[in-house]
């Protein structure tokens, strides 16, 4: 009995043994799996695909201008370099150390900026940090100095933003001054611009043209529409002329803005309308606006088969905006007849709606007829339009009624000299 207890007695002491080498074999493997996985990621880390360009270490002087380095990196044999995302939380205008971070596909690779105590170059501003000024009216510049590093007097080189004043809100004038070493150093000035709807501007010229037609094949009404016709080629030559003379061509929501005395456009700009929505601007008008890569807007009368003619027409140079949707047609006693000052507020509204669902926009209307009265002002308005355009002739200014807006005709027959005369400031 006593050697039976031993015999059990080994073979647990030779179990237990095998138990603790394989415990301690789990323990080793696990060490061992845990050590790989560490160093593949030291390894990852240190052959991270993002390459900096420039310095690891960049120092630059407080307020001094940071010129972003960028990075690249190829992953797998494409280049990525251009969907690297860019981090910073880099504050010039306060001394101490900043990390620039740059992470593509999971890997990131980090550049630190170091700003000193003191500028190189100095640009100290003079008179007021704070100041208000109304749009469209001279800024008075308070002044500024600046030195380089010996102390010798460059505020001739100082440039100034002041083109940021050209919209009103809260702006900065950026103030920026470069020594012989390259070496720049940037501040800033806090602007108040307030809306301002009295300073002189030459007006902003919103044309009206309605048909266009090629002049190797013209069409059989003519002359019989002979005032609403414009040939292709005698609107290439105006928007050649006008891309020659570097217009600008703002949207309705800037133009919104500068009736509102929000925004100051350039003496040079124009807006191109082309009502109706006929056949023959489409197949016309739009090739010449694609060709000489000037935009216009269309004013579609959306019951004429808009939804088909919007979508086969699709430009990057046409946005189309309502002519309403089926109130182009008689029935009013106002001006042309115009049934829209005539149309009850319900059946008016949901022309709108209508017309603004088609075109997938309610940025701009034309009145039918260039009829209206305060009802269907209030329609325009309710509706949720930025601007409207009537048929007065003129040219809009700062204070206008933004959904009263005058336009300039343009006709058949018009000499690109007598166009000049018309739209230039």
């Amino acid at each position: 009995m006593e050697r039976q207890d031993n015999r059990q007695r080994a073979r647990h002491a030779k179990r237990m043994k095998r138990y603790r080498q394989r415990k301690i074999l789990v323990l080793i493997l696990a060490v061992l799996v845990v050590a790989v996985a560490g160093f593949a990621i030291l390894y990852q880390a240190k052959q991270s695909p993002i390459k900096l360009n420039g310095d690891a270490e960049m120092t630059i002087s407080l307020n001094g201008v940071y010129d972003e380095p960028g990075a690249t990196a190829k992953i797998d044999g494409k280049d990525y370099s251009k969907k690297i995302k860019i981090d910073s939380d880099l504050d010039t205008t306060k001394a101490g150390k900043y990390t620039v971070k740059y992470s593509v596909k999971g890997y990131t690779a980090k550049r630190t900026i170091t700003v000193t105590g003191e500028m190189d170059p100095v640009l100290e501003l003079t008179g007021a940090s704070k100041i208000t000024v109304k749009l469209g009216e001279s800024f008075d510049e308070p002044g500024y100095k600046a030195t380089d590093k010996k102390g010798n007097d460059i505020t001739k080189d100082v440039k100034v933003s002041y083109d940021d004043l050209n919209k009103a809100g809260n702006r900065k004038l950026a103030y920026t001054v470069e020594d012989s070493k390259g070496n720049k150093t940037r501040v800033f000035r806090n602007v108040t611009v307030e809306p301002n709807t009295s300073y002189q501007t030459p007006g902003l010229p919103i044309c009206m043209y309605h048909y266009v037609y090629d002049e190797n094949d013209p069409p059989e009404d003519l002359n019989k529409r002979f005032g609403n016709y414009i040939s292709a080629q005698a609107l290439e030559a105006e928007l050649n002329w006008l891309n020659s003379e570097d217009y600008y061509y703002p949207t309705w929501k800037e133009v919104r803005e500068y009736i509102d005395g929000k925004l100051k456009l350039p003496d040079k700009s124009i807006v191109l309308c082309f009502d109706d929505g006929a056949k023959s601007f489409l197949d016309h008008g739009i090739p010449v606006l694609e060709k000489c890569k000037v935009p216009a807007t269309c004013f579609m009368i959306t019951s004429s088969n808009g939804e088909e003619k919007i979508a086969q027409y699709q430009s990057d140079y046409v946005y189309y905006e309502s002519h309403s949707h089926n109130m182009h047609r008689p029935g009013g006693n106002i001006g042309h007849g115009g049934i829209f000052p005539a149309i009850s507020h319900e059946e008016g509204m949901a022309d709108l709606k209508k017309s603004i669902e088609i075109c997938g926009s309610g940025d701009a209307f034309a009145y039918p007829y260039g009829d209206y009265n305060d009802s269907s002002v209030a329609m325009v308005k309710e509706a949720g339009f930025l601007c409207a355009v009537t048929t007065q002739p003129g040219k809009a200014k700062p204070g206008d009624n933004p959904l009263l807006l005058p336009r300039v005709r343009m006709s058949l027959g018009q000499s690109l000299e007598a166009f000049q005369k018309k739209v230039q400031p």
